[in-house]
């Protein structure tokens, strides 16, 4: 139940005090995205003081990407470009975000729930057997580029994965787009597919794409054409495989040939988006790409 965001810059969104129980100190949150269903958010973090939460157990999948300043995790310190995945129900470490820090944050398939314990060995004797999956820690700074594999619009774009939930395909990753890449102007996906900008500039036909843009697009929702101004950087999820149908010979009438798709099937078909919401700041729209 996530609004089609397309697209928002995270200056045009408003603060709010940031809703992550337990901790101590000051923090505020740009809430991106979120579904008033399940409690999934993408937030964007802004620590107004350092702000710190004992170890526990958080009741959705969870992630933080330090994007300005620092984080520490368990006594790791990370700086940008640190990464932080806790699945759900895992006992999770004590976490700091010091003073001017900028961090992204999500939860997924959860709330806000969080039951504290006073370490990680207590919290860990409290967690459900079945919650076995390992904790992501690391820094994006010391991981290679990998050329994506993929034959279509994908290639040459270049990928850093930082998690992928084995079991069901959800991926979150860094893309890199070099200067004057452009994709398939009628594409969609079956799952949905959701971007914070970190760095560079990007025409697009919804608006202007730079660093703090963001956009949720939902599974079927199609996307329109880009073009890469400058080389540039994204943090990217997806709920499941990312795959890139595409429609061709397409007409006025919305519909068209169903290039490498199954017409037929209905989970396959594209859905008409609604209008999505978009910011002034990201420039005048003439509605291309509805």
């Amino acid at each position: 139940m996530r609004a089609h965001v397309e697209l928002i810059h995270e200056d045009d969104y408003i603060f709010h005090t940031g809703e992550l129980p337990y901790g101590e100190g000051k923090i505020l949150e740009r809430r991106l995205s979120t579904d008033e269903e399940d409690g999934s958010s993408s937030l964007s973090l802004h620590a107004t003081s350092d702000w710190g939460r004992s170890a526990g157990i958080a009741h959705a999948h969870t992630e933080f990407y330090v994007v300005e300043g620092s984080l520490i995790y368990g006594g790791q310190e990370l700086g940008a470009g640190g990464y932080v995945q806790v699945p759900k129900g895992v006992p999770m470490d004590w976490i700091k975000i010091r003073e001017g820090s900028r961090v992204l944050h999500w939860r997924e398939y959860g709330d806000v729930g969080f039951d504290p314990y006073t370490s990680l060995n207590e919290a860990s004797a409290a967690a459900s057997p079945e919650a076995v999956e390992g904790v992501t820690v690391l820094d994006a700074n010391k991981m290679e580029w990998t050329e994506a594999q993929s034959v279509g619009p994908l290639t040459p774009l270049y990928i850093k994965l930082l998690h992928k939930d084995p079991k069901t395909g959800f991926y979150t990753r860094l893309i890199r787009a070099k200067k004057g890449w452009t994709d398939h102007r009628l594409a969609h996906h079956p799952c949905y597919e959701e971007f914070y900008t970190l760095g560079g500039k990007m025409a697009y036909n919804f608006g202007d794409i730079d660093e703090g843009t963001y956009c949720f697009r939902p599974a079927g929702v199609k996307h329109g054409h880009f073009i890469a101004e400058t080389d540039i950087d994204w943090i990217i999820r997806s709920d499941g495989e990312l795959t890139n149908w595409y429609t061709t010979a397409e007409f006025v009438k919305w519909g068209g040939h169903a290039e490498n798709y199954d017409e037929h099937n209905h989970s396959h078909q594209p859905v008409i988006s609604t209008l999505p919401v978009r910011s002034r700041s990201r420039g005048e729209w003439s509605g291309d790409g509805m």
